[in-house]
């Protein structure tokens, strides 16, 4: 493995190879002059009026003026390297100059990379991962500090403990698990065993919607894909009951870190042997591929692939395709998939009930129920999330259950509580914090929990865009919900690049559109049996894409939801 990769999005340090625990070693490394040539490059291109200031300064001379610095008085530099006396009367352009290369620095996504041995305790080689990363991140301040401090000729009164060193490292082995010769290529590839991440963790990508939905093909194109060994990082994760091991490009390996925080990953030793039931190639170079999947039925794997455009350099492509594999893999198997949220509310009284509300991307979902927590604090002792976005109804005894696919939410900045998602800051991961539908994926669960088959109790259409006094109606008979149900209606929120009203087959394009005959059937049986069991069919009117309601709109929802669950 290279020991340094830089783009100009992102770095990838391979802390085996590099020698990065001394200032001394990373000032007279060919990195630092890689990034700083690279940061010239493109001060240049933005035509920067710092570079006026320091006409004539090249990058070898300003790497021996930070070498000297970290030992020297700016004034002695010259003296001992006369080739700097260009810089004696630039003091504040070096200063500024400085400044803004370690704020490029900074805004560049960094990652650490270290190797253990397949036969080696994968936990004990984690204090080396940390111990490593924490190692780099002090001494990038200590070259930033001293060479600053130098500059201006005085000490620092105030200090920030900023991440300048990596924004998260990996801890990998090399793995191959039993499974036919057709996936050669994707044995042997660096697997994914600790994730060690600095939150707040910000992303910025290429794009910032999903569109379209996911296509079967019908034949495995696995040998006509040039994959690299090399560029790609497994990630071997828990989706629902499934095992999926998740080949993730370098150049998206900055949503494989959103992962940690929305599925629970799988230790070594789960895999080891072990056949997964789902695996995800998210960046091929083959675009006649794109957003496809296949099902091995010999293997009996289900397989995805999305290629590496930038318009697929978003999570939405991550999560989604995993979720369309899952959702139908349960189908397959006589389960339905459910696109919604569920939580399990316990009254102050004792009385639990498992809310279930059923919606398509900006719905008003989990707004609606964060709106019940903040609403309902008088009468709710407690709320658990089942599932914040995808789950999977079974039947159990003659009732239908539920379990959840994800640990963590995935949702709009806009459409959470004022506030609520940096009092969860320092677990938050934020994706395009400043652009149109803005991200953050916050864990909200234990998969323990959410893998649990748990009652249900209330099934509600989440309906975003009808303006009901009502604010919650139930249905007469299961053909009204189902008609209802299967329409899948909502008024496009920009999550998507639909725009709208909208139709989408039960709300869940991801599985049921994929195999709606088998779903037809499926969503007969269920939905008689919700019926037949006394399980409160309705639709909840959230109004949330209807102008002026995004934030009154969920809480008066949640509001008359309150009242249904306190009269059960």
């Amino acid at each position: 493995m290279k020991k340094f990769h830089l783009t100009e999005n992102y770095v990838l340090l391979n802390f085996d190879a590099s020698k990065l625990d001394s200032t001394t070693g990373i000032l007279a490394g060919k990195s630092f002059k890689l990034v700083l040539k690279q940061f010239f490059k493109s001060l240049k291109a933005e035509k920067h009026i710092i570079l006026e200031s320091l006409r004539g300064v090249r990058v070898d001379e300003i790497i021996d003026a930070y070498k000297l610095l970290m030992i020297y008085d700016f004034k002695e530099i010259a003296v001992i390297n006369p080739k700097l006396d260009k810089l004696e009367k630039r003091r504040t352009a070096l200063f500024d100059f400085t400044n803004l290369f370690y704020d490029y620095w900074r805004k560049l996504e960094r990652f650490g990379i270290m190797h253990s041995p397949t036969l080696y305790s994968q936990s004990a080689k984690v204090p080396d991962l940390i111990s490593y990363a924490d190692t780099f991140n002090g001494k990038v301040l200590e070259i930033y500090r001293t060479i600053t401090q130098a500059i201006l000729g005085k000490a620092y009164l105030v200090y920030r403990q900023l991440p300048a060193g990596v924004n998260a490292s990996i801890l990998y082995t090399l793995h191959t698990y039993p499974i036919g010769s057709d996936y050669n290529n994707l044995q042997h590839v660096p697997f994914v065993t600790t994730l060690l991440s600095r939150p707040p963790f910000i992303v910025y990508s290429k794009s910032n919607t999903r569109t379209g939905v996911f296509k079967e093909i019908e034949l495995n194109p696995l040998n006509e894909l040039n994959i690299d060994k090399q560029h790609y990082y497994v990630f071997p994760i828990k989706v629902g009951k499934l095992l999926a091991y998740t080949y993730i490009h370098r150049d998206f390996l900055h949503h494989g870190v959103g992962l940690s925080n929305l599925f629970e990953f799988a230790s070594i030793e789960e895999c080891r042997g072990r056949k997964p039931d789902l695996i995800y190639v998210y960046g091929i170079r083959e675009d006649e591929y794109d957003c496809t999947y296949y099902h091995d039925k010999d293997e009996d794997v289900y397989i995805g692939f999305v290629s590496r455009l930038e318009k697929n350099d978003y999570f939405g492509y991550l999560k989604k395709m995993l979720l369309t594999l899952h959702n139908v893999a349960m189908i397959d198997r006589g389960n339905l998939p459910i696109h919604g949220a569920m939580v399990s509310i316990t009254l102050k009284n004792n009385i639990k009930k498992n809310v279930v509300i059923v919606g398509d991307s900006g719905a008003g979902k989990s707004e609606t129920l964060e709106a019940l927590r903040m609403i309902g604090k008088a009468y709710i002792k407690d709320m658990k999330i089942i599932f914040d976005d995808m789950g999977t109804f079974s039947e159990e005894k003659g009732k239908i259950v539920a379990s959840g696919t994800e640990i963590g939410a995935f949702v709009r900045l806009d459409d959470l509580d004022a506030g609520y998602a940096y009092k969860e800051i320092d677990r938050a991961i934020f994706l395009n914090p400043d652009r149109v539908n803005a991200r953050v994926i916050l864990p909200v669960s234990d998969y323990a929990y959410i893998r649990q088959n748990h009652q249900v109790d209330i099934v509600l259409y989440a309906n975003n865009y009808k303006d009901d006094a009502r604010m919650v109606s139930t249905f007469a008979n299961v053909e009204a919900a189902l008609k209802v149900f299967t329409k899948g209606e909502r008024l496009a929120k920009g999550t998507t690049s639909e725009v709208g009203l909208v139709s989408s087959y039960f709300a869940n394009p991801f599985g049921p559109v994929q195999r709606k005959a088998q779903t037809d059937v499926l969503l007969a049986r269920y939905f008689a049996c919700l019926y037949e069991t006394k399980v409160l069919l309705g639709e909840i009117y959230t109004r949330l894409a209807l102008p002026g309601h995004e934030s009154n709109g969920p809480q008066s929802a949640s509001e008359k939801l309150l009242q249904y669950l306190l009269e059960m």
